[in-house]
């Protein structure tokens, strides 16, 4: 199957940036990977369909539009905090939380990253939703054990893998978010709440990550994937509640004598 991440966001960046006002890049990330979210509840008795071809609509759109609020919302913060990148420029992404899209683009963007990803994984797939077979060709075998979905798939994820590389790095070289929003915000900087947060989270999601029950080897990957949006999120409600209620040392008492 290919990586959720970068893989399947590369289906609808392109997009983005041959046209920066006419989709919402955050919701076309966040849907092309909100497919795959669901794979985070597997083995606890609750069954999602996130990859039947309604799912676009139930699934994936609200998931987006509460991720992508979230997400805009602790750009600023996180970008702050995090090291320059040199050539990805990861602290530009903070002008995310300057960004506003009209409604129906957002929507329209996170549908379109929605079937992007349930497209791709038909053809990558052995099966889609409930074990639909689409495409019966691609079970015929390239060379003994491996099917043409298979090969498909590996390819796919070589590829996808390569040029999301090459698409961040073209982000961070041109400052295509600068170009398109402007310079991100400044946000004042508190590094050990942040981190203290961030990696308290992470320690307790890898503590419990081998106590959860297991349909899929992707499984655990979607859920270390999920600890690891959780636990920035975390920082940034840290680092924002130091900002907004500091903690104030106590004066130094001079003694006066006489």
């Amino acid at each position: 199957m290919p990586m959720t991440l970068p893989t399947h966001p590369v289906a609808v960046v392109p997009l983005k940036m041959w046209r920066p006002r006419w989709f919402d890049g955050v919701a076309l990330v966040i849907g092309a990977a909100s497919p795959d979210v669901a794979f985070a509840m597997d083995g606890y008795g609750v069954t999602i369909h996130s990859h039947a071809w309604h799912a676009p609509l139930w699934w994936a759109l609200p998931l987006t539009l509460v991720a992508s609020r979230l997400v805009r919302w602790s750009a600023p913060v996180v970008a702050t905090h995090l090291p320059s990148g040199g050539p990805l420029a990861l602290r530009d992404y903070g002008v995310l939380g300057a960004v506003r899209h009209r409604w129906w683009v957002t929507v329209i963007s996170a549908l379109l990253g929605a079937i992007s990803h349930i497209g791709w994984d038909a053809f990558t797939h052995p099966t889609v939703d409930t074990g639909l077979v689409l495409f019966p060709a691609l079970h015929q075998q390239v060379i003994p054990g491996l099917p043409w979905w298979e090969l498909l798939s590996i390819v796919s994820n070589v590829l996808g893998a390569v040029v999301g590389v090459v698409l961040l790095l073209r982000l961070g070289r041109d400052g295509l978010l600068r170009a398109w929003h402007g310079p991100a915000p400044v946000r004042p900087r508190h590094p050990a709440a942040f981190w203290s947060a961030v990696i308290a989270v992470l320690i307790v999601g890898g503590v419990l990550l081998p106590l959860q029950p297991v349909r899929y080897p992707h499984d655990q990957a979607i859920r270390c994937m999920v600890a690891i949006w959780v636990a920035l999120l975390t920082g940034a409600f840290a680092a924002a509640a130091s900002s907004r209620f500091p903690v104030r040392r106590p004066r130094h008492c001079r003694r006066h004598y006489n």
